[in-house]
Order: structure tokens, then C-alpha cells, then sequence
């Protein structure tokens, strides 16, 4: 699609989603534009669905989910200008109606949409740690050389300083103040309380009430749950307090009450939430960890579709910080890799010139990890590749978890992340990568597809 075009599409969209009254929030991911509407009812999915430049589309919850792909961006960028949207923040508007609802979906969902601008920082960083990993182990360079001391403040800063990264993306998430959100991450990450974290010291006394010594540094739920209780108390500070007094006065009243309720109570019970959510997977991985491979590898695109995927970082993330490794997301490797050898199966199977575009395309998006454009041109457009994928993804997962395969970094499910996957047990997931692959891509060729199926 040219780029004169994404003004017209983004044009139809807006007229199709019933209009800037109808959208509360509107922000991207790596390939969908998500718009949050008011009322479901007024947009017409099935016109969106056929706009030239969308492959698809998913609901989850009020959010509608279109599937754009690697121009996303710039369709995000003329969206936000022909609707006069701010791309730097969202439409402040109380909707009693939309206020947060305590459900399965809600949670995915918040989560989703505040781990995901911070995602490009910590996949970034992750990769540098693979590097550093592979330099010092296979390079012969020197572990404590400058050089290496560097890349690994470089690959370290985004895990050890996140809560600071999630504060800001929470902040404009649940529209409360970004600087205020920033110092209780502050608070967190203090040098006493990481220093009585490293120390094992025994929980402080505050007016009788202990304030313990968790590792919040590299932890994600902790701060959210922080800046949710933070946009009430703000809120409420600011209505009270004379407007004249308010530039000093909020800030400092804000302070004296968050700061001990997140040492006292917020931080601590989310720790034990994130703690039981980690040990939860780990136990399940526990039992079986072939099996957890086969089903994980196996259901990575369903996952994807629903946008847990980036739910389930908060697990990823939880594991490095408490573990040092983390073992999902090599067996999340793996769905993609299937994806990859299905979409090149159907470019040399497809007779049609335009599924043989949409093959070929769609393996080059996968190979890098971006699977959307597979799995809504590829996955569900032909059974036997829908087949494929999750074969190819549970024999692949079910290698890496018999052999315990493992990441050292947070990094995005894609054979460009190798060297996050490069620990003792390195030829597990690469061995995982080239059967998920190959399976996939020799089930869609000796089985075919009928390119005018629609599953």
C-alpha cells in the first residue's frame, strides 16, 4: 500500500468506528491499531475488515484491534491527524461507563497496554545482554574489561531501572501524574531498600507496621498497582487542596500518603502476587515441562491473537528477575518459527499470485517476529498451515522444554534473538527453532492448500 494512502484508510476507519465521538483512547502495538470505542454497536467491522491495507481484526473487550501490520505506524500517525487526536495522549473524557471493571479481560488488557510501550527498551536491552553473553563466553573477551562493563550497563539499565519505565507508561495509562508516578518508583527502588533486599535484613518498623525488603528492581506489578491507587489519591488531593496551593501542596500531601502505604502495603502484596503468578507457571512447567513446551509452542498464535502474549511478559520478566532465565519464551520461539515455515510452504504450494505474495511476505514478517500478517493471511486463511503451525509449534516447544531450554534476557519471540537464547542449553532451542520450522513447512507441502477454503 503506497504511503499516500494511509491518510485516505485512516479517513474510512474513522468514518467506520463511528466517529471521533465514539473512540476514548487510540495507540498502536508492532502491527495493530487499537482504538478503545464507547459503543461496540456503531462500528462496522465488516466494512473495516475490507478496507484496502487491514488484514483483519480482533475485539478484546471495548477495543477494537485492527490488524494493519509494519506500516502501523504511519497509519497511526494520519489516523491521529485527520481525527485531531494528540499521538502523545489519550482523550480526557470521564466515561462512568468505562471505568475500570474488574474482569479477566480488563487485567489483560491494562497490562497489555502499559507493558507495551516499554517493550522496545527491554527487547533492546535483552539483546545487548545476548551479545555480552556471547562475547565473553565464545569471543575470548575479557568478562570484566571496560568494554564488556559498558555493554552490560548498556543490556542491565532498561531490567534493573523498569518500575521507572512502567511508572511512566502506568502514569498515562491511568491519566495521573507522569512525575509523581516516576518518584514513587523512586520509593521503591531507594538505596535502602535495595540494599536491605541484597542484605537479607530483616522488614523495618514503621509506626509498628513492617515495611519489608522485596526486590522491586526488574518487577512490573508493583509499580502499576502503585500508580492505580496514585490516580485516586492524586485525584482526590487535588480536588481538596485551593487551587492557589496546589503546585506545592499536591505534590507533597501525595507524597506523605503514598509513600508509606506502597512500602507498607501496595509493594509488598503485589510482590506476592507477581511472586505467585511466576511460582504458579513454574509449578505447571514443574509437572511436565515437555508437555508445558507442547502446549505453549502449540498455542502461540492463539495467544497472540487474543493479545495475551504480552500479558504473559509480566511472567517473563518475573522469572529473569528471580530466576536469572527465563524458559517461556523459547518455547514462544517456537510458534513463530512454525508460522515461518507454513508461510514459505504456501509461497511455493499457492498457485494464485496473490497468495503467493501474501506466503512470501508473511514469512518475511515471522522469520523477524512480527507474526499478525501470518496469522490473518496465513494461519486462518488455510487449514493445513493453521495445522501446521501448531504441530510444528508443540514439537518444537515440547524439544526445548525435555532439554530445558533457556532465555537469559527478555527479547521478542524470533530466531533475531539467538543471542538471548545462548546459555548452556543453547542447542535445545535451536534445534526446537529448525524442527518447528521444518515440520510445519513439510506438512503444508505434502498436504496442500485449497486457496478458496475459508476456515
Amino acid at each position: 500500500m503506497a504511503k499516500k494512502d494511509y491518510k485516505e484508510l485512516s479517513k474510512e476507519i474513522l468514518e467506520k468506528v463511528g466517529g471521533i465521538g465514539n473512540i476514548t483512547r487510540a495507540y498502536h502495538c508492532m502491527t495493530r491499531l487499537r482504538l478503545n470505542v464507547k459503543d461496540k454497536g456503531l462500528v462496522k467491522v465488516e466494512e473495516i475488515e475490507k478496507l484496502d491495507g487491514v488484514t483483519g481484526y480482533q475485539w478484546n473487550g471495548n477495543q477494537l484491534q485492527i490488524i494493519i501490520g509494519q506500516h502501523v505506524d504511519d497509519v497511526y500517525q494520519d489516523f491521529c491527524k485527520v481525527s485531531g487526536l494528540n499521538t502523545e495522549s489519550k482523550i480526557e473524557e470521564n466515561l462512568d461507563d468505562e471505568k475500570y471493571k474488574f474482569g479477566i479481560n480488563t487485567i489483560f488488557q491494562t497490562l497489555a497496554a502499559i507493558l507495551l510501550p516499554v517493550i522496545p527498551a527491554i527487547a533492546g536491552a535483552g539483546m545487548i545482554k545476548g551479545i555480552s553473553t556471547i562475547l565473553t563466553s565464545y569471543c575470548g573477551v575479557d568478562a570484566e574489561s571496560t568494554f564488556n562493563v559498558v555493554l552490560n550497563m548498556a543490556g542491565d539499565c532498561a531490567f534493573y531501572f523498569l518500575p521507572f519505565l512502567v511508572a511512566w507508561s502506568s502514569a498515562k495509562h491511568f491519566k495521573t501524574n507522569i512525575a509523581m508516578a516516576i518518584s514513587l518508583a523512586g520509593v521503591l527502588l531507594y538505596p535502602t531498600m535495595t540494599a536491605g533486599n541484597t542484605a537479607g535484613l530483616e522488614a523495618m518498623s514503621l509506626f509498628g507496621l513492617p515495611i519489608p525488603f522485596p526486590r522491586y528492581y526488574g518487577s512490573t506489578i508493583p509499580i502499576i498497582l502503585t500508580v492505580w491507587v496514585l490516580s485516586y489519591v492524586y485525584k482526590y488531593a487535588d480536588k481538596i487542596i485551593p487551587k492557589s496551593l496546589r503546585i506545592v501542596f499536591t505534590p507533597m500531601v501525595v507524597l506523605l500518603i503514598m509513600t508509606p502505604l506502597t512500602l507498607v502495603a501496595i509493594g509488598p502484596l503485589a510482590m506476592y502476587i507477581s511472586e505467585l503468578l511466576v511460582g504458579l507457571f513454574n509449578f505447571l512447567y514443574g509437572l511436565s515441562p515437555i508437555i508445558a513446551g507442547a502446549i505453549i509452542g502449540g498455542t502461540r498464535l492463539f495467544v497472540v491473537m487474543t493479545g495475551m502474549h504480552l500479558s504473559l511478559s509480566t511472567i517473563c520478566l518475573g522469572n529473569l528477575a528471580g530466576l536469572g532465565y527465563d524458559w517461556l519464551l523459547p518455547m514462544h520461539t517456537m510458534g513463530t518459527l512454525a508460522l515461518f515455515g507454513a508461510c514459505l510452504a504456501v509461497w511455493i504450494r499457492a498457485k494464485k499470485s496473490e497468495n503467493k505474495q501474501i506466503g512470501a511476505s508473511t514469512a518475511i514478517s515471522a522469520f523477524i517476529g512480527i507474526t499478525e500478517p501470518g496469522i490473518y493471511g496465513v494461519f486462518l486463511k488455510f487449514r493445513n498451515a493453521m495445522l501446521a503451525t501448531v504441530v510444528g509449534g508443540a514439537v518444537g516447544g515440547a524439544i526445548v522444554g525435555m532439554f530445558g531450554g533457556r532465555a537469559s534476557a527478555y527479547v521478542n519471540s524470533c530466531i533475531l534473538s539467538t543471542p538471548a537464547f545462548m546459555t548452556d542449553n543453547f542447542w535445545c532451542v535451536a534445534l526446537g527453532m529448525a524442527v518447528s520450522a521444518i515440520v510445519a513447512f513439510v506438512i503444508v507441502m505434502v498436504l496442500g492448500i485449497k486457496e478458496d477454503e475459508k476456515i
